[in-house]
């Protein structure tokens, strides 16, 4: 073994070949220590924290069906010298989507909703692409990003108009509403074009809620969170402000909060006192705003692992869950943006990972089903494949360096080389088993 200082020495080395050159990917050299022994997987990771200047790192392997590795690094509040952990709680992103479609298909599931119904049937208010009036738009077209709902300039000023006042989401996508722009909408007729969309999932809560009366951050609780033990919510109030780790961007050289700085002062309620389920399904952010911790997270991967049930306690069927995780979409060359060849397969809130060479790899020879994320300095990755038993979970808080996408994948350069390290230890575990 070697000292902590030897470590550093090593870790200063390799910052200061990388920094010559900002554009590469990690060099896979750091899986060695000065004395020629190999670098444990923790070690590993620290290189990476230090080559890409991290705020935090927390990652997660799956192999045989459960649990194989855990690893936090860094820091969760950094201007309080808080470390992180697999207890604190991320802003996660749009991995938030896999769940909020969990709410929905419990409700399919119990012959509450039928996602090929007309959306309009359960809203009691027609909507309408305006570019196609004659079409409907489903269930399945929201959940699978092919409704031709965008994310238009509307959508950013309804969300900036809407916490802790009383607005109908109706005023964001009928022509004539207070938010409506006319960009809110493709060409496309529904079902033609998958293009990702964050303000289509706000219809999504909105259903749960007119569906079962409760509030979309109280049903989640009750129904999904509660019952697997999470620690998780959709409402930034249900937690202790020591609990979150910040998201922060680099800006000027200094780290600068962008999400979950509570030293200051505590969260704030989104809704208004007043606020009647089912008016306005964003304001707990089913798109993205869900809160949770990596020990969480890894529980709702493992339900998603083991067909819908996790120790006990089942939230989908199994044939529910097959139902979303199957390709609902699946791109052909010219029926989606893909995002430089990031979305290439989606099923009902699901990502797909094909595998195809130099696109959506994480490791070699396997596919995955999940979800990934970015916002406010956060990335975020979430996939398992049932098949094999394996995963991985990948989360960062904020990162000195830009977010640059790799030279073998449709996946950034860090998540790739958090990957590759991890992909010849899932070997290991599964040659052991």
């Amino acid at each position: 073994m070697y000292s902590k200082m030897q470590l550093f020495a090593l870790l200063f080395s390799l910052s200061f070949i990388l920094a010559c050159d900002k554009n590469s990917e990690p060099a896979q050299e750091i899986d060695l220590t000065p004395d020629g022994s190999v670098l444990s997987t923790d070690e590993q990771l620290l290189g990476v924290v230090d080559d890409y200047g991290l705020m935090g790192l927390s990652v997660v392997l799956f192999a045989n069906h459960d649990i194989a590795y855990e690893g936090t690094i860094g820091y969760a509040v950094y201007e309080a010298e808080r470390e992180l952990t697999r207890n604190s709680v991320f802003r996660i992103a749009s991995i938030t989507k896999t769940v909020s479609s969990i709410a929905l298909m419990q409700l399919v599931e119990q012959g509450l909703a039928d996602i090929d119904d007309d959306i309009s049937n359960y809203l009691g208010w027609e909507l309408r692409n305006p570019n196609r009036p004659g079409e409907v738009i489903t269930l399945r077209h929201l959940l699978g990003h092919t409704s031709g709902i965008r994310d238009g300039e509307g959508y950013g000023t309804f969300i900036g108009d809407m916490f802790g006042n009383d607005i109908h989401i109706k005023e964001l996508f009928k022509p004539g509403g207070d938010h409506f722009t006319d960009d809110m909408f493709a060409e496309h007729a529904p079902g033609e074009f998958f293009s990702y969309s964050n303000a289509s999932w706000s219809l999504v809560a909105t259903v749960v809620e007119l569906i079962t009366g409760q509030r979309f951050d109280h049903y989640s609780n009750r129904h999904i969170f509660e019952p697997l033990g999470m620690n998780a919510s959709f409402n930034v109030t249900d937690f202790d402000p020591h609990e979150f780790a910040t998201l922060y961007r680099m800006q000027d050289g200094i780290w600068t909060p962008q999400v979950d700085f509570y030293e200051d002062s505590p969260p704030q309620e989104r809704a208004p006192d007043n606020y009647v389920p089912g008016t306005n399904g964003l304001l707990y952010g089913p798109q993205g705003n869900l809160r949770i911790d990596t020990k969480s997270l890894s529980i709702l991967a493992l339900t998603l692992m083991h067909g819908g049930e996790w120790q006990g306690v089942r939230i989908l069927e199994e044939t529910t869950l097959n139902s979303m995780v199957e390709p609902h979409w699946e791109y052909d060359g010219s029926n989606g943006d893909t995002w430089d060849d990031f979305w290439m397969s989606y099923g009902l809130g699901i990502h797909h990972i094909t595998n195809r060479e130099g696109k959506d790899v994480i490791f070699p020879d396997r596919t995955f089903l999940g979800h990934a994320g970015i916002a406010y300095g956060l990335l975020s990755d979430m996939y398992v494949d049932p098949e094999t038993g394996s995963g991985v979970i990948f989360i960062t808080n904020g990162s000195k360096r830009p977010f640059e996408y790799a030279k073998t994948s449709s996946f950034y350069a860090m998540e790739t080389a958090v990957f590759d390290i991890l992909y010849p230890l899932l070997l290991e575990k599964e040659a052991a088993n």
